[in-house]
């Protein structure tokens, strides 16, 4: 990718009204049919201020058709952003399947004004380039089509391009004192976004230089542009292409001691003591503005439930949430998988606790047939990335899988059914499961090997003694909020 792009020749009015009715037309009628289809659409623009990406944008919604068109634009992070990672307001505003979205001052606007305003090193610009990079790469193998508009003006373009908004009352609002500034340090824009462009283009999300300069033929090219690519993939389904595995690490389920018992007098102590060591660390957490997010996974009837009600039980309601996961709503299932979860994220000094969580992905989507072999063998490394970013933002991450034996759940399953209070809790889709003992428990192992960093870990807690389980659970939660 190189810059400046090659400048677009004139075409009389005829013409461009010719083009413009029939693109239009196009359009229509993709739209129309990707309304029908299993994929959304991300068009991104970027460039030098003035080179007309709002205009463009202005006339899509006038070319398309608005109901299924979603404009995206963002500003310096809410106070309500600003709590959680970078990422997380993007990934709140994806549109669904069959959608189009057109995004404005998107994830790459932060990076490169913070790089060019020696704000950032060499270092973390391209530390975030990667981050966007992963993040695009997950939503193309998800099926989504990614475009991106890079306009483009020389210094001398953008200073007179500049100069006509702030001369004229009815445009005058689009100039902000820092595209003054921008303009003054324009070699070290232009050649941070040389980097950018070259590293971030990729052939699943693919950069298009457009000359910002031809005002009547801008829109025009990145239209045409966008219905090629429309045009391309629905005439193709998507495919999903599989990645190498991460390297295997974490614990193994047959190294776990289920043998281990608790007795009562020692539990009750425990349990105190830890709660009431709990609600001095969360009260810290409130004030130094760190999040903590505990999730956990594990058998059915291995206790999760009573494990986080003895973990919340002494916490203010008003600084954590419980976050159950069941199977996937239409809204949900009309976006990334990891969509639903990154909008959950606590906010900074809050706790979250999510019963059940995206490791859905490698476990029952895999083990039922609900997401293909490539599907859930990449989640691994989306996994990863996701947990990476959530990380690296502050927030505190522990994981819990606990683990019963095949005979406790048994023994676990008969007494709900004789006991009112508990039989609720016991479903057909429970002895269906367990069925599948062996393909869940090979499902667990990899997930434990895959995803078990030292920032995110792993703790295979012994759950065949629910008194042992649930003070684990609450001294490792504690060890973790007091260390970090």
């Amino acid at each position: 990718m190189w810059l400046p792009p090659e400048p677009l020749k004139s075409i009389g009015k005829k013409q461009t009204r010719e083009r413009v009715a029939k693109l239009r037309l196009r359009l229509l009628r993709q739209q129309h049919e990707l309304r029908e289809r299993d994929f959304p659409v991300l068009v991104v623009f970027g460039g030098v201020d003035g080179a007309g990406k709002h205009e463009t944008v202005n006339r899509l919604n006038e070319w398309l058709d608005p109901r299924f068109l979603c404009t995206l634009a963002y500003g310096e992070p809410t106070q309500e952003e600003a709590e959680r990672p970078r990422m997380w307001r993007y990934w709140r505003d994806l549109p669904v399947r069959g959608q189009i979205g057109l995004v404005l001052s998107g994830w790459y606007s932060q990076p490169l004004v913070e790089y060019a305003r020696h704000r950032s090193d060499d270092t973390r610009f391209s530390h975030q380039l990667r981050q966007i990079m992963d993040f695009e790469r997950m939503l193309a193998d998800d099926g989504a089509l990614i475009i991106k508009f890079w306009m483009h003006l020389s210094a001398r373009q953008q200073h007179r391009r500049l100069a006509e908004l702030a001369e004229d009352p009815m445009t005058l609002w689009q100039i902000k004192p820092r595209d003054w500034e921008h303009l003054n340090l324009y070699d070290r824009f232009v050649g941070a976004a040389e980097q950018l462009l070259e590293t971030t283009h990729t052939r699943s999300a693919p950069w298009h230089a457009i000359d910002g300069s031809a005002e009547g033929l801008r829109a025009l090219v990145a239209a045409e542009i966008l219905s090629d690519a429309l045009e391309r993939r629905l005439k193709s389904a998507p495919k999903s292409r599989g990645r190498r595995l991460p390297a295997r690490r974490g614990q193994r389920l047959d190294t776990v001691d289920l043998s281990a018992r608790l007795e009562r007098s020692e539990y009750e102590e425990r349990l105190a003591h830890g709660q009431a060591r709990l609600v001095r660390l969360q009260q810290t957490s409130l004030h130094s503005r760190r999040a903590t997010l505990l999730l956990f996974e594990g058998w059915d009837a291995a206790g999760k439930g009573g494990a986080i009600r003895r973990l919340i039980q002494p916490l203010d309601a008003r600084l954590y949430s419980l976050n159950p996961v069941a199977a996937p709503n239409d809204e949900e299932r009309a976006r990334h998988y990891l969509w639903r979860f990154w909008r959950r994220l606590p906010r900074a000094g809050h706790l979250s606790v999510f019963d059940r969580s995206w490791y859905g992905r490698v476990l029952v989507e895999r083990v039922e047939g609900f997401a293909s072999k490539a599907q859930w063998q990449r989640a691994y490394a989306e996994i990863n990335a996701f947990e990476e970013e959530l990380v690296e933002s502050g927030i505190r991450l522990l994981k819990f899988w606990i683990h019963i034996s095949k005979e406790e759940q048994q023994a676990r399953f008969k007494s709900r059914e004789t006991n009112p209070l508990k039989s609720w809790k016991l479903t057909d889709e429970d002895w269906r499961n367990r069925q599948k003992w062996d393909e869940y428990e090979a499902a667990v192992e990899d997930m434990l090997a895959h995803t078990h960093r030292p920032d995110a870990p792993w703790v295979v807690v012994p759950g065949n003694d629910k008194r042992l389980a649930r003070v684990s659970v609450l001294e490792s939660v504690c060890q973790t909020m007091a260390n970090h």
